[in-house]
């Protein structure tokens, strides 16, 4: 008797227990809403992730690059290109690094030194975008005449 008086209180028929439709409704739109929101946080993830691998792969290829360059024993001004296998281009450039700032410039002409400005870029296609990531150093070396 305890029990019919308790499902009369709860507006239910004794023996009957569960949701009704409406609420199983607005559990299923919301377990929807969360779920799409969970799944593009996961593309987003994804996304942000192979562009970080791209400026990695970049910036390793122009590093290796810049290295080259450094090793070598003589300098001279100009530009290479190339291709790497993975489909990364690169352009490496070195140029005549001057002290503009110095007025008298005969300073420089005794000096068995020279600077050269060296830069590594790396270029890449990522959708339909082009991107690229260059890096630069200075490199001092003995003058030809020096040699």
């Amino acid at each position: 008797m305890r029990s019919l008086t308790m499902a009369r209180l709860r507006g239910t028929r004794a023996g009957q227990s569960g949701f009704t439709l409406l609420e199983v409704l607005v559990a299923i739109m919301i377990l929807g809403l969360s779920l799409a929101a969970i799944l593009e946080q996961f593309a987003l993830a994804s996304r942000s992730g192979a562009a970080s691998y791209e400026a990695t792969r970049a910036t390793m290829h122009a590093r290796e690059k810049l290295e080259e360059l450094k090793l070598r024993r003589q300098l001279a001004e100009g530009s290479e290109s190339g291709r790497f296998d993975d489909g990364f281009e690169w352009e490496t450039r070195v140029q005549f690094y001057g002290y503009d700032e110095v007025e008298d410039q005969s300073v420089f002409e005794n000096m068995r030194y020279e600077t050269y400005l060296l830069s590594a870029v790396a270029t890449w296609r990522s959708g339909n975008r082009a991107r690229q990531v260059e890096l630069a150093t200075l490199r001092t070396v003995l003058k030809k005449e020096w040699d």
